[in-house]
């Protein structure tokens, strides 16, 4: 009995280190069924030298015996067997989860690379449409591009609230927020009034404003961006307002001006002719 079980045993481990030696990462499974094969090759020659003990004591010369009875193996052989037979189940377990997880990851890369293509798709989608929307919004009303930036991420919803409610008091609507700015923040496209007159309005009103408490939505713009640490801007059209930890200034830019960061902006106002920039220093809360 107990040499038939070595048999099959060796077989079933001879066999499992065949299928997994085609698959090298599985270094550790490897490893194991080697130190498992040892273990049933010392299982073996145990067994052959019990056999042959029992060979012995039941073949005296001159003395006929009745055929032994057969013997169970010792215990600590079938335990020897039943650690192994163990750690063989555990090795298919484990074996068997790990081609499925493997299975599941290549599913999941795949399932990935499908949606990401699909997310492509429908973002280049998405792109073109608003690209013929504002094109046809451009010839029939007008388009503004927009620039909102906190530098340190300050104040972003009070910020984003202003602005728009600014943008709707001069008969600005918000068409497309686009996070996609190279100086950060959130690129705007807005629809309803012409660049050049609106950048008019906006700083003629500036110019006007010497109250900190103006009620406008303009005026609340600019409050919340004199109150910032950091940097930030804020741009209708070539309308610019812009503040850093020295200067809250706006101007008139030339037409195609890109966004810019706050410094830059401070720069490109202080060089505009005296009647195309304010300072607004006066509604930091430290001056």
């Amino acid at each position: 009995m107990t040499t038939v079980i070595l048999v099959l045993l060796c077989l079933a481990i001879g066999g499992r280190e065949l299928y997994l030696a085609s698959d090298k990462r599985l270094p550790r499974a490897q490893a194991e069924l080697r130190e498992l094969r040892g273990q049933v090759a010392e299982l073996a020659r145990r067994h052959e030298a019990l056999a042959a003990v029992v060979d012995e004591a039941t073949e005296p010369a001159g003395i006929p015996i009745p055929p032994p009875q057969q013997e169970a193996p010792p215990s600590e052989v079938l335990e020897r067997l039943d650690s192994v037979t163990g750690r063989v189940e555990r090795l298919e377990k484990q074996f068997g989860d790990i081609s499925e997880e493997l299975a599941g990851a290549d599913l999941d890369r795949e399932a990935q690379h499908a949606l990401a293509r699909s997310l492509d798709a429908v973002e280049r989608d998405v792109l073109e449409l608003n690209r013929e929307m504002l094109d046809r919004l451009d010839r029939e009303e007008g388009v503004v591009t927009g620039v909102l930036l906190s530098e340190e991420g300050e104040a972003e919803a009070l910020l984003t609230d202003v602005y728009e409610r600014c943008a709707g008091e001069y008969g600005l609507r918000v068409r497309v927020r686009d996070q996609r700015s190279d100086v950060g923040g959130t690129v705007y496209h807005l629809s309803g009034r012409r660049a050049e007159v609106l950048a008019e309005d906006l700083f003629a009103h500036a110019r006007e404003m010497y109250d900190p408490g103006d009620p406008s939505a303009l005026g609340a713009l600019f409050v919340e961006l004199a109150a910032l640490r950091g940097g930030g801007v804020a741009q209708f059209g070539p309308f610019a307002v812009a503040v850093t930890q020295g200067a809250l200034v706006c101007g008139v830019l030339p037409d195609g001006a890109p966004p810019e960061a706050p410094r830059r902006i401070v720069e490109l106002v202080h060089g505009l002719p005296a009647d195309r920039q304010c300072d607004l220093s006066w509604l930091r809360p430290d001056e």
